[in-house]
């Protein structure tokens, strides 16, 4: 599974949010090729994928002239962080959600994945207009020990996997010098955010997942080191739960979110339109698709 390598791949870019430079200092440093070589010279990289331009990726970057800036585009073997990729977590809430460890900062890291784990409480919204709504409210009780969770984001659910997933805390706590907290949901984040989420949670709460029967006050345990996510509750009441909560699934509002939620995957195997499948190779089995014009 290709994110399998995710966690050991070396940060060699230093742009926002994980460095100082900006996007067009990336494109004129050299660019995603020259980040791609890089990963070639070290056998990250499968040279024999098929592109676009119907020759292989390693025919494609064999044609080009790269001229790198290596303030920018470090070399492998000297990079901004030797592990700089993204971290797959499991456990009873979803069968694996993505961590992004890039942007996490020193302060994050030594109060919510130390050694041993961490144990907080949950804070539960119910999408991004309930976040908005509540997130200020002092009755919730936010503190730094609290983990903000957000279901009915994903493919089905919002649908589309919104980009919704990170999650300020309270303004209080902001006042106090706490940035971040851990934010956890079925949806996405941009690329560009520094939030640490854990993100793309599958199965997403509106397919079953365990997401839909979590509920605030609940204790969650964080273990990033085990790659392990869980909510403390006995295997009867996770049963029960599952038995007497069912997803709140908003209406679709319109045709194509109707047959988004009826052919869409799950985030996990990349929220693709599931029948697609059949058309794997369809330019090598069938010839290239009719044109309407």
């Amino acid at each position: 599974k290709d994110w399998e390598m995710g966690h050991d791949i070396p940060l060699l870019v230093d742009m926002q949010p994980a460095g100082k430079y900006l996007g067009e200092d990336y494109y004129r440093a050299g660019g995603l090729p020259a980040v791609v070589e890089e990963l070639r010279k070290k056998g990250r990289w499968h040279d024999d994928a098929l592109t676009v331009t119907g020759k292989t990726y390693g025919e494609n970057q064999d044609a080009l002239s790269i001229d790198v800036d290596r303030k920018v585009i470090r070399p492998y073997d000297d990079p901004m962080m030797p592990e700089a990729g993204f971290v797959i977590i499991s456990g009873n809430i979803f069968d694996s959600a993505v961590m992004k460890t890039s942007v996490v900062t020193p302060e994050f890291k030594d109060k919510y994945m130390q050694d041993g784990g961490f144990e907080g409480r949950a804070v539960v919204f119910e999408g991004p207009e309930d976040y908005h709504h509540r997130i200020d409210d002092p009755s919730l009780d936010i503190d730094e020990n609290c983990f903000l969770f957000i279901r009915n984001c994903g493919p089905i659910g919002y649908p589309g996997a919104a980009e919704v997933v990170n999650m300020r805390p309270p303004a209080a706590l902001i006042k106090k010098g706490i940035k971040a907290l851990p934010t956890i949901g079925d949806g996405r984040q941009s690329g560009t955010s520094e939030s640490p989420s854990i993100l793309n949670a599958s199965p997403e709460a509106a397919a079953g997942g365990n997401l839909r029967i979590l509920k605030s006050g609940d204790k969650v345990r964080l273990d990033v080191h085990k790659r392990t996510m869980d909510v403390v509750l006995s295997a009867e009441e996770i049963a029960e739960r599952q038995r007497t909560m069912q997803p709140d699934i908003p209406p679709s509002q319109t045709p194509w979110q109707e047959i988004q939620r009826s052919m869409i995957g799950q985030l996990s195997t990349g929220a693709c339109l599931e029948p697609a499948v059949l058309h794997l190779n369809i330019v090598e089995r069938h010839g290239s698709p009719r044109r309407n014009h």
